[in-house]
């Protein structure tokens, strides 16, 4: 009958086999192991607390504060005064990605958490409308009334805002890469609002183009400011000539126009052939 081994019997010592190359055996490499650990342990535990007190934190040490940026000697400041944003529809394809990024950096920093999580086109002040066959920008050509004819060289917008609301932000003022620099600003804090008032809108499409559009959370006006001199819509534009930034050289009544009437205009110079929209 083959033995059975108690469970209470003491199994004998065996010895461990040396560490060959003439180190320490595997035992002793554990207990040492184990007491260096403690000693990690004990030590930390005796830095913080001495006599009973928190030993002191490390002082932090703020990092200076980061130098505004200049413009270096014989480079040109990207904020320009005096520009216009002029629109080739040949050029463009209708990819929606001027509106995208317009509607993105005016929300984000205006209502940011409110629209964390989405993209709403209603914020974008640039407007890319697609017709039959053809693809129009709508956005403020910044026309001005003629003094000779119109007794005025203000805008249509502000000559009618009963409220004086559509401003003119005055060159090296403003808030940089949003208004300033000589361009167009609606205060919020002024506009009746589209529930009251809608004068604005009324004389740019009745009369020129439709460049007003409304705020989706406040419903007050909302007109492109040229973002300060630099506009996004520009540099995000993967066609180079679709929408450039050049200097005005005349009103922007000329680039003006109904986007029914010149999604008709573009369709008859592009297919020699009148269609109606």
């Amino acid at each position: 009958m083959a033995e059975v081994e108690r469970r209470d019997s003491k199994p004998e010592p065996t010895e461990e086999p040396e560490a060959k190359g003439g180190g320490m055996s595997r035992r002793e490499f554990l207990v040492a192991g184990g007491t260096g650990l403690g000693g990690l342990i004990i030590g930390g535990v005796l830095g913080r607390e001495v006599l009973g007190k928190p030993a002191p934190e490390p002082e932090e040490v703020e990092a200076p504060p980061p130098a505004a940026e200049e413009v270096p000697e014989g480079e040109e400041s990207p904020y320009k005064a005096g520009h216009t944003l002029v629109f080739d529809p040949y050029q463009c394809t209708g990819c929606m990605i001027c509106a995208v990024a317009c509607a993105e950096k005016y929300s984000n920093e205006f209502y940011g958490e409110e629209t964390q999580h989405t993209v709403n086109l209603e914020f974008a002040r640039i407007r890319p409308m697609r017709f039959q066959y053809v693809d129009v920008v709508n956005v403020c050509s910044y026309c001005t009334l003629e003094e000779w004819a119109e007794g005025s060289s203000e805008f249509p917008c502000a000559e009618v805002c009963p409220e004086d609301a559509i401003i003119t932000i005055p060159e090296g003022e403003g808030k940089e890469g949003y208004y300033g620099m000589g361009y167009k600003w609606i205060d919020p804090d002024l506009c009746l609002g589209i529930d009251k008032c809608w004068r604005c809108a009324e004389i740019c499409e009745d009369q020129f183009a439709s460049g007003i559009s409304f705020n989706p959370i406040t419903m007050k006006a909302q007109v492109c400011s040229r973002c300060g001199g630099d506009p996004e819509c520009v540099k995000v534009c993967p066609e180079p000539q679709a929408l450039q930034w050049v200097g005005a050289s005349r009103n922007g009544r000329y680039f003006a126009h109904q986007p029914t009437a010149y999604a008709e205009l573009l369709y008859r110079k592009m297919y020699n052939k009148r269609r109606e929209l």
